[in-house]
């Protein structure tokens, strides 16, 4: 007989249940300790006691507090592709079709669009704030840093560095097309890093509604206005080659 997953299995002898629904709730618990305290700051203990649970129960379901941690992780990147699979695999699949200029123009934005919606929107991107500033600060387990950067940063990233390297003519990999997109996306980046002080340069308290319609409008502005003009210096240098005379 198969052996039921000990992750599903609730045995009597235990002193705390075993579950998906208890191994979430530890995740949620620790994401927010860690946020708030870091991970040398926040104790398993402190954690075990604040998801109400024994403190064995985090060695078994995550045998140890960076397993933990990269489970928090792995949480985040979850929702995040859930949140924004659908729109990077559609400007995938404008890559791979070789799409028009203004269609990969198009789905550019589509992507910074959704991405703000989740910063601005999700409830779940509020919570984990601290949690990814401290992230991105070299607080955590290096683990940590790698796989947000292997499965989430890089592969969007990835297709919004294809897409200005196709506009402007270079490799993905070229660094200025990599500094290009960060540029592009850092509009976005801006109220993440210094969240507080562009809010209250605003005089906003958060962003929601009509301010984040105003948000998105101004950023699909601007990168459709700094990618067009990539286009038009990538078609002016390929005039400028084909008017160059051979050389003897």
């Amino acid at each position: 007989m198969k052996r039921t997953p000990a992750k599903h299995r609730r045995p009597s002898e235990s002193g705390y249940a075993r579950g998906d629904e208890t191994r979430a709730r530890i995740v949620l618990t620790a994401l927010k300790l860690f946020g708030e305290q870091g991970f040398e700051g926040a104790s398993t203990r402190d954690i075990a006691t604040a998801a109400g649970v024994n403190a064995p129960a985090l060695q078994y379901y995550f045998d140890s507090k960076e397993g933990l941690y990269l489970a928090c992780v792995e949480h985040i990147i979850d929702h995040v592709w859930a949140y924004m699979g659908d729109v990077v695999a559609q400007a995938g699949k404008a890559l791979a079709s070789n799409a028009s200029d203004e269609e990969l123009i198009a789905v550019f934005c589509a992507i910074q669009m959704r991405l703000a919606e989740f910063m601005f929107s999700s409830l779940d991107a509020s919570d984990w704030r601290l949690f990814m500033a401290r992230q991105q600060s070299g607080g955590g387990p290096a683990a940590g840093f790698q796989l947000i950067f292997q499965r989430m940063h890089k592969p969007m990233r990835g297709v919004m560095a294809s897409i200005v390297g196709r506009l402007i003519g270079l490799p993905p990999t070229d660094d200025e097309v990599q500094i290009r997109t960060m540029a592009l996306n850092g509009q976005l980046t801006v109220f993440q890093v210094i969240k507080r002080t562009a809010l209250a340069a605003l005089n906003w308290e958060r962003v929601d509604g009509e301010r984040l319609e105003l948000l998105q409008q101004i950023i699909r502005e601007h990168s459709t206005s700094l990618l067009r003009s990539m286009i038009e210096t990538r078609d002016q240098s390929r005039r400028g080659a084909r008017l160059r005379p051979a050389p003897n």
